[in-house]
């Protein structure tokens, strides 16, 4: 009588976690980033004298963006580049990074943000689609990881753009039931970014090898994770950084607290608060970003 008792109990058990896996199944797959093209607004790059003077103008406010008004603007006159040549590659790539910079900096609701962030992805997809071999394999339907294969040196901030746009909508757009659905995604990331190593590998002062490092500790070994890579990728990024402040700034936001090491974070962030930015290879509106970032970690 017990036994068939237990018996019963185990079954009902055994259905219940059944019925939850399949519950969570089910919010996880309504949580799944799709993938759609959009390429409809993309062209070839075809420059016109008046696409050439938008560029230039919009190029100037980019140097001088150092708050959201002024990035706004910045983004506004690349997009005007953009009515001009639909196709230039330039304006494609600055509104990547413009829009990731936004979201991350100038944005307070997760929501927004991932518009930003998804927004740089998809003017990402569009610098690709101006490689003409890339451009024939997404119209027959490939996604364009599948596709990384056709891109090339010319092609490499569109690559990294994307990525880094993918990575910060995990950190900042996502919650953590989307970060467990969407893990896949990482992986789509490494491809772009094995692909820059085989064609630009001097591409990023450090910015692609940290791009690696945030995939390999986000991973699960089970899907190509590895810490030992990643630890090995930070100290690349390190020893590539020159006179950029990102590597520095990103090994003491992200790194060292992942490995919960707050001391040597502090002295990362000490350093790059204190920095003359004028010393420093980065995009000005994103080395203003990593010493003002600096400063509000540090109080």
């Amino acid at each position: 009588m017990k036994a068939k008792i237990f018996d019963r109990l185990q079954k009902k058990s055994w259905c219940r976690q059944l019925l939850l896996a399949s519950l969570l199944a089910v919010a996880l797959s309504g949580c799944a980033m799709q993938w759609t093209a959009q390429w409809q607004d993309a062209g070839v790059d075809t420059p016109t004298a008046q696409s050439a003077v938008l560029l230039n103008q919009a190029q100037v406010l980019f140097e001088k963006a150092n708050d959201r008004a002024s990035l706004l603007n910045s983004i506004a006159a690349y997009e005007k580049v953009l009515v001009a040549n639909p196709g230039d590659t330039t304006a494609l790539t600055m509104l990547c990074t413009q829009e990731i910079l936004l979201g991350t900096a100038y944005t307070q609701s997760s929501q927004e943000k991932s518009l930003h962030f998804r927004r740089a992805m998809t003017y990402a997809e569009r610098a690709m689609y101006t490689n003409p071999s890339f451009r024939k394999q997404v119209d027959r339907g490939t996604a364009p990881w599948d596709a990384a294969a056709t891109l090339g040196k010319d092609d490499v901030q569109a690559m990294f753009f994307w990525v880094t746009a993918l990575q910060y909508e995990f950190k900042e757009g996502m919650n953590l039931a989307q970060k467990i659905a969407n893990i896949n995604w990482l992986q789509k990331g490494l491809i772009f970014l094995d692909r820059i190593e085989q064609v630009a590998p001097e591409f990023g002062g450090g910015a692609v090898e940290f791009a690696k490092v945030i995939c390999y500790y986000a991973l699960p070994t089970s899907k190509g994770g590895s810490k030992v890579k990643g630890d090995k990728y930070m100290e690349q990024a390190i020893e590539r950084g020159g006179t950029r402040l990102f590597p520095r700034w990103a090994r003491g936001k992200y790194f060292y607290p992942i490995k919960d090491e707050s001391e040597k974070a502090r002295q990362d962030l000490e350093w790059v608060a204190r920095q003359n930015l004028a010393e420093f290879d980065d995009p000005y509106p994103w080395k203003v970003h990593f010493r003002e970032n600096a400063r509000e970690l540090l109080n």
